[in-house]
C-alpha cells in the first residue's frame, strides 16, 4: 500500500481505510488486520512525501476476498526517472477529495489534467526540504493526498477513442503549489521514489 508521507504519519494502530467491497458497499479495514502485529507500521522515504505498508492480513480478512483485485502489479508503476512522462499525454488522478465517495456508494473520483513541467525540485509543502516533483496543469484538492495519478491509455475524441502504451502510473499527489493571485498547480511525487521502499 502506497500513500503521501504526510497522511501516512497521521495514522495509528486505530486507523482503518475504506475499500470497496460487494456491490460498492464502503468496508472498513482497521491497519492492525492489515498487519496483524504492533510495530513500525510505514516504512518513509527518507526524502520523498512517500510512505508504503506491506500488508500481512489477518486469515480473515485474506479469506474474505475483500482485497482480491485490490493491488496494481509493479510493473505498471513508472520507474524511470530518467524522463518526465510526456506533457502530451492525458493523465487521471483518483481519489477521495474532502472525504467524497466513501459514504453509502464507493465511488472514487477522478479527474484529468496534463503535466505542466518536467521533473523538477523544490520544497516539500509538509516538510520544507528540496525533493523532485511533476506538476500537473490542474491543482490538487483536500483528500487527493498520496492518490495515483494514472496514464490510463484511452482519449475519447468526438467518436473516436484512441489509446496510448498501455496504462501507467506515474505519480501520487502531494499537494497544491498556488499564490497570491490564485494561481494553482498539483504537484506529484514521481512514483520511481516508491522503489527505493519495496527493494
Amino acid at each position: 500500500m502506497v500513500t503521501a508521507a504526510h497522511v501516512a504519519k497521521s495514522m495509528d494502530f486505530s486507523s482503518y481505510i475504506i475499500m470497496g467491497g460487494s456491490n460498492d458497499v464502503p468496508r472498513k479495514v482497521y491497519l492492525l488486520d492489515l498487519i496483524q502485529e504492533r510495530k513500525p507500521i510505514w516504512q518513509f522515504h527518507n526524502r520523498a512525501d512517500l510512505a508504503v505498508l506491506k500488508p500481512s492480513p489477518k486469515r480473515s480478512i485474506a479469506n474474505s476476498g475483500l482485497l482480491q483485485g485490490k493491488f496494481l502489479p509493479t510493473n505498471y508503476i513508472s520507474k524511470d526517472s530518467s524522463k518526465a512522462v510526456s506533457r502530451d499525454i492525458q493523465l487521471t488522478i483518483i481519489g477521495f477529495p474532502l472525504g467524497i465517495g466513501v459514504e453509502k456508494r464507493f465511488s472514487p473520483l477522478t479527474y484529468r489534467t496534463y503535466p505542466s513541467s518536467g521533473f523538477i525540485t523544490m520544497q516539500r509543502a509538509d516538510l520544507k526540504t528540496m525533493c523532485e516533483f511533476l506538476l500537473l496543469e490542474n491543482p490538487s484538492v483536500g483528500g487527493y493526498s498520496g492518490g495515483p495519478v494514472f496514464d490510463v491509455s484511452q482519449t475519447v475524441i468526438n467518436s473516436m477513442t484512441t489509446t496510448g502504451s498501455g496504462t501507467m502510473c506515474y505519480g501520487f499527489i502531494h499537494g497544491t503549489l498556488s499564490d497570491e493571485t490564485g494561481g494553482k498547480l498539483a504537484a506529484i511525487t514521481p512514483s520511481y521514489f516508491m522503489f527505493d521502499l519495496i527493494k
